[in-house]
């Protein structure tokens, strides 16, 4: 008996057994935690997925809006233009009639020659006619085509802020990560008072900070009634108020002045000053000089250009689309090569054509202005965009950003919950494995227990404490966060402010790094005023 004991203790079979079940636990909690790893690594990036593309996607919506400002406000220029056009043109046929309607008036009487001379008379009186009634017609329709464009900017604004409203069944999260839901901080609200007073919402504050960028918009820290008019549609609208609508009012004054200053300079040539064709053109000189004997000089000139006059000016004629056709004629005896003096001024005749709030005028040879029914509301309102290079690391340079949090609820409710995957929660089950023996609890206090603890159950997302509790419960176990940002960028070397009469505006993605709602980022994102504070010592450095 004694000899077969001593056998057996000496024999060394069925060791590797014992090895191999070793290793075979060891590789089976390898696989198993690999698998949970793995499953939550590709959760956090369909997440994150969704989160980037919802932020992108908000960018486009914003940059696409910007764009349609920028159009739209483009097609008012060239309707303006166009006005002016159709004044330069009755301007010009005022000046034709005055001048060579006259003479053929009389020539027409000149045997041989008067049927050419009435023929001409006839055909400047039908000009005239046709471009007044023209006139008559176009203005006031391309002005009301002007207000219908800036009635589709509002439209497309309020529209879009529609659309920065996260919600759970918006296209983009089901179409990336349906099991993706827009965090507590974009949501939350409490009651009405709470969302005057500026509770932090990200929704709101990506509204805002989309509408801060526009001029008479609410700043990015607009809180209550001043959301009320979200674009400013009121102030804008006093445009078309002509009580309202005062050049002393500097909200009224830059919205004229910087509208008439970009359709000035988008005239064409033919508006502007003329074109030089002489005795018919807008604008052309004759110099004649037969020296020691006679001489003669003709400068005929001409402008167009919408004016805007104080509301004191000539009985409120404040906005005018005003074009002019001048000739002047000085004349010389003896002519005098050279010598600037000795010519005397013959002729100045002046030859006007204006359209505004009281009717429009006619002008010739400096008498009284008088009505002729050109009836022209004035500017109309449009969108433009309020710049600030002010701090411009908090203020983006401009740039509107969107801030989208999204989290997935991972963690098991009762027994008709989801599937989940393999986790290593039963390693602290009922066995007391790992478990304080007086309590029969997680042992938060024993730093051995916790560094060898081998759980990774969405249970316990975040790990333990009153901040990872918080995080479960607002985040169901998973949380990702992306920036959106709208740019207003022109390739090249070019330095031009944003604004809305260039549609250059691009979405991009951009860093986590934002300065409004910092309190409801705070929640999701640990170390915030840490990161803000090294950046800024950087910087002093």
């Amino acid at each position: 008996m004694f000899s077969l004991l001593r056998k057996l203790r000496r024999d060394e079979r069925g060791q590797a057994l014992v090895i191999g079940a070793v290793a075979m636990l060891v590789l089976a909690v390898t696989v198993m935690a690999s698998v949970s790893i793995g499953h939550g690594v590709y959760e956090k990036i369909k997440l994150q997925d969704a989160a980037d593309a919802q932020a992108y996607s908000l960018a486009v919506k914003e940059a696409r809006a910007y764009n349609f400002l920028a159009y739209t406000n483009r097609a008012m220029i060239v309707h303006y233009s166009a006005m002016l056009t159709f004044m330069s043109y009755v301007s010009h046929a005022l000046y034709l009639d005055m001048t060579i309607g006259k003479i053929a008036s009389v020539a027409q009487y000149i045997p041989a020659f008067g049927a050419i001379f009435a023929a001409v008379r006839q055909v400047i009186k039908a000009w005239k006619v046709a471009v007044e009634w023209v006139a008559r017609i176009l203005i006031p329709l391309l002005s009301a085509l002007n207000v219908a464009l800036w009635l589709a900017q509002e439209a497309m604004m309020l529209g879009t802020l529609k659309d920065l409203m996260l919600t759970a069944n918006a296209d983009t999260l089901r179409g990336t990560d349906p099991r993706a839901k827009p965090g507590t901080t974009m949501t939350a609200v409490g009651s009405a008072l709470d969302v005057l007073r500026g509770r932090p919402n990200l929704n709101s504050a990506n509204m805002k900070n989309f509408l801060h960028v526009i001029d008479d918009g609410p700043s990015s820290r607009a809180t209550g009634f001043d959301l009320l008019d979200p674009t400013g549609l009121t102030r804008r609208a006093k445009l078309l108020n002509q009580n309202d609508n005062k050049l002393s009012n500097p909200d009224m004054a830059k919205y004229r002045l910087l509208m008439g200053n970009l359709v000035n300079g988008a005239r064409r040539e033919w508006t502007a000053i003329g074109k030089k064709i002489p005795i018919i053109g807008r604008r052309w000189s004759l110099d004649i000089c037969i020296p020691f004997v006679f001489g003669i000089r003709v400068a005929k000139v001409a402008d167009s250009q919408i004016k805007s006059f104080d509301e004191d000016f000539e009985d409120n004629r404040r906005d005018q689309l005003f074009a002019s056709d001048d000739i002047k004629i000085q004349m010389a005896i003896p002519c005098i090569p050279g010598r600037k003096k000795g010519w005397e001024e013959i002729l100045n005749v002046n030859f006007r054509a204006a359209a505004d709030n009281q009717g429009g005028f006619h002008q010739t040879y400096g008498n009284r202005k008088k009505d002729d029914h050109h009836k022209w509301i004035g500017l109309t309102p449009f969108f433009t965009a309020d710049t600030s290079f002010v701090d411009p690391w908090h203020n983006h340079f401009s740039y509107p950003c969107n801030v989208t949090v999204l989290s997935k609820d991972m963690i098991p409710q009762g027994a008709q919950s989801r599937p989940q995957p393999f986790h290593l929660e039963h390693l602290r089950g009922g066995s007391g494995f790992m478990t304080d023996s007086r309590s029969g609890q997680l042992d938060d206090a024993s730093t051995n227990v916790r560094g060898g603890f081998l759980d990774i159950s969405w249970a316990l997302a975040g790990g333990n404490g009153k901040r990872a509790e918080n995080f479960r419960e607002q985040t169901g176990g998973m949380m990702a966060l992306s920036v959106g940002r709208a740019i207003y960028h022109r390739p090249g070397d070019w330095k031009e402010e944003p604004n809305f009469f260039n549609p250059l505006w691009t979405a991009r993605l951009a860093p986590a790094k934002t300065h409004w709602e910092e309190d409801a980022l705070l929640n999701v994102i640990p170390g915030l005023h840490t990161a803000q504070s090294d950046f800024a010592d950087a910087l002093n450095y």
